[in-house]
């Protein structure tokens, strides 16, 4: 009895729970519903729009601004379509683990989640629907706004205004320059006190430090390190300035002078960077003809950025405005040209004649166009221009400190980097791992800022760098290919990242901690590839998986290649595999000295199929990987350039032997090339070898430090015995023959016989 009471429980909440299943979804289709109606009236009010715009364009403001709206539906219909696209999916997995299709003898439960699970599958396919309709809309949509922007921007372009010279003839007569709207005041009190404090503070202070500098800059002493004299000095004539102006432009920002203050903050930016720049521009050089003209046009680009930025536009009225805008871009044209001039003295600029007139007619273009009335025209190539030159003028200077600080971390000959590498806790010649890695991760950065800077230099809008991103975050589609360039360059960063832990990894097994136990050579080598092995094999998968590669593809093409495979690509996958091999392990490398059967000379390229060395003839050999792997190499550069040096010596009988060794070690040890201090390799020896028929026969053993000069340091040693064996009366025989002729009695006469 109980348990019939429990079962009807159970079938009364089953359906309840199908009761509340079928509403909700009933539910989600009525919001579906409810949505489609307002997405449809959504594009019919904005092609309503586009239609009206084609007879009356609108503004830039309200085209960008309908852009954006337009941009964050497409958004937000996208992340729809993948969200449903995934609920689907899930639901799918359950309708397969249920069984697919309703069998005979099968429980009511189940029967009962399976149209559960059909009914909020249509619910889903029906969003999904809607969402696929709105985002192909918005993409149209967005289409046309481009067209009408582009239509808009040309007619501004080559739109002619009032001349420049008739606007400043205007603005005379009506002495009208300011917004009739904005009223300016200034708060004298507290502003002045909090400002006068700041300078009591700060000023005393200033001229302490630039006492400072001055003292520890003097140019009369021959030990003063004159690479960084002018930056010193530079820097410590403009403390005070920097004390001075700082605290003005504390005062006029707290006093409200907007104006005043963005001016005073340009001052204070330039006072501050203008050693820098004059540093960079000159090098050691205190005086140079481009630094003047430099900092002047850095002085003019801040107080250009300021005045934008503290709202010029809205304090002055429009004509005089533009009255500013086309004096600023005159005086920029003639500091330009000034530096223009001043650079095309230099050897390396004055063959660059078509250079300089493309510069020359980008530097005039615009701000002559601005005084003859084209206003827009002149307002997009200034700042596009010079944007884009400083943008790469920045770029470069970080590209170059990126690789100035990532050189101090590389091992060389050069001892300017020994103080960060030891600090860091790496020797000199000790090879720091991923440090390529940083410099392609820097490249990266600094190129994406300098597009991102290009874009917003020539006035690209919001909406369209937004696609742009939106691009590259969310991909784009090729046939049936989603590919999206953000997880690409994670999933290649991410893969270069985890294969540099495993080639540090790799060394520090192999060279440290390994070193400690009591495994033998083979155990340690063993463990040390199956690491490094491993770990590549994760960073493929991770990379793969990051790139958002299905595995399930993968191993359909791994099963049709082992198909064929077994048809007869065996020496194919073999080479494949072998070059794969050596990529990884690294056994051989482009610039080894190598030895193959009978093929001897240097390893120029390792491709996947097969290796190219390049004999002492200057003969290519293209050599099958499989051969470098499966057969006997011999590499005299695999772990270091070090070889040694045998030199095979004969003297006569009765030389004295211990004289012999004391003059052959002496002459190896003089020679410039071979190592002796080193204790990876012993000291030269000479051994006497044995008794020749006709010579005491001793070898010279020497090691150097590359093997490629083995043949000329034989060659030098030689010499140098020859000569020393020569001044010490040392001979050195030959073979040595002695002939008997005897005469036979048997024998007529005038016959011999040897």
């Amino acid at each position: 009895m109980n348990r019939i009471r429990a079962n009807i429980i159970v079938v009364f909440f089953i359906t309840l729970l199908s009761i509340w299943n079928i509403s909700g979804s009933c539910l989600a289709v009525e919001n579906i519903q409810a949505w489609d109606k307002q997405a449809e009236k959504q594009l019919a009010q904005w092609q309503k729009s586009f239609e009206q715009w084609q007879q009356k364009p609108p503004t830039l403001a309200e085209l960008e601004q309908r852009q954006n709206e337009i941009f964050t539906l497409k958004q937000k219909a996208d992340d729809c379509i993948i969200d449903n696209n995934d609920k689907i999916n899930s639901i799918q997995e359950k309708l397969e683990a249920l069984g697919g299709t309703a069998a005979d003898g099968e429980s009511k439960d189940i029967k009962q989640r399976r149209k559960i699970l059909n009914i909020d599958k249509v619910g889903f396919e029906s969003k999904l629907a809607v969402c696929r309709l709105l985002s192909l809309g918005t993409k149209e949509l967005q289409e046309n706004q481009k067209s009408i922007r582009n239509k808009i921007v040309s007619i501004a372009l080559t739109h002619r205004g009032k001349p420049v010279w008739d606007m400043i003839i205007e603005a005379l007569q009506t002495k009208r320059f300011l917004n009739d709207q904005m009223q300016l005041s200034f708060i004298l009190w507290p502003s002045l006190i909090i400002a006068t404090l700041i300078f009591l503070v700060m000023f005393p202070l200033s001229l302490h430090f630039s006492r400072i500098l001055k003292k520890n800059t003097d140019t009369n002493s021959e030990q003063q390190n004159t690479k960084y004299l002018t930056l010193k000095l530079m820097i410590a004539n403009r403390l005070p300035w920097l004390a001075i102006i700082g605290s003005l432009s504390i005062l006029a920002k707290l006093g409200g002078a907007q104006l005043s203050s963005a001016l005073l903050l340009a001052l204070l930016l330039s006072i501050f960077l203008a050693p820098l720049l004059h540093q960079l521009v000159c090098q050691q050089s205190s005086i140079c003809k481009e630094g003047l003209p430099v900092r002047i046009l850095l002085d003019i680009l801040l107080i250009g950025m300021m005045m934008k930025y503290a709202g010029l536009e809205s304090i002055m009225n429009p004509e005089a405005y533009l009255i500013v805008k086309a004096i600023f871009y005159l005086v920029l044209m003639f500091v330009s040209l000034w530096i223009m001039v001043a650079l095309s003295r230099h050897e390396a600029f004055r063959k660059q004649n078509s250079l300089r007139l493309t510069l020359a007619m980008a530097i005039i273009s615009g701000p002559i166009a601005m005084w003859f009335g084209y206003h827009a025209f002149a307002s997009t190539l200034v700042p596009g221009f010079y944007g884009t030159l400083v943008s790469l003028f920045l770029a470069w200077v970080l590209l170059k400190f990126g690789n100035w600080l990532f050189d101090q971390l590389d091992p060389n000959d050069i001892n300017d980097n020994t103080s960060l590498r030891e600090f860091l806790g790496y020797s000199k010649q000790e090879k720091i791992p991923g440090v390529w890695v940083g410099r392609l991760l820097i490249f990266i950065v600094i190129f994406a800022s300098f597009a991102y800077c290009l874009l917003l230099s020539w006035d690209i809008p919001q909406s369209e760098i937004n696609q742009v991103t939106a691009y590259f975050t969310d991909g784009f589609p090729i046939g049936a290919i989603t590919i999206v360039p953000s997880k690409l360059v994670t999933a290649i960063l991410a893969f270069f990242v985890l294969l540099t832990f495993a080639r540090w990894l790799r060394n520090q097994l192999s060279d440290r901690w390994l070193q400690h136990t009591k495994l033998d050579t083979g155990a340690r080598e063993s463990i040390v590839s199956l690491s490094s092995y491993t770990i590549i094999g994760l960073a493929i998968a991770i990379a793969l998986g990051m790139a958002g590669v299905d595995f399930q593809n993968i191993a359909i093409v791994a099963g049709a290649l082992s198909v064929g495979i077994g048809f007869g690509l065996q020496n194919i996958v073999n080479n494949f595999v072998s070059g794969l091999i050596l990529l990884f392990e690294r056994p051989v490398k482009p610039g080894d000295w190598v030895v193959v059967g009978s093929t001897e000379g240097y390893v120029k390229k390792i491709s996947i199929r097969y290796t190219l060395i390049q004999t002492f003839d200057r003969a290519d050999v293209l050599v099958p990987n499989s051969e470098l792997i499966s057969s006997q190499v011999t590499n005299w550069m695999l772990r270091d350039s070090m070889g040694r040096v045998i030199v095979p010596v004969g003297v006569a009988y009765g030389t004295e032997v211990r004289k012999v060794e004391k003059i052959l070690t002496k002459i190896a040890l003089e020679h410039p090339a071979v190592i002796y201090n080193d204790w990876r390799v012993s000291e030269p020896k000479v051994i006497f070898m044995r008794f020749g028929d006709s010579s005491l026969d001793f070898e010279l053993r020497c090691f150097i430090n590359n093997i490629d000069n083995r043949m000329s340091v034989r060659s030098d040693l030689l010499f140098a015995i020859e000569e020393k064996f020569r001044e010490e009366n040392i001979e050195i025989p030959f073979p040595q023959r002695v002939i008997h002729i005897e005469k036979s009695d048997s024998m007529s006469p005038g016959s011999e016989s040897i």
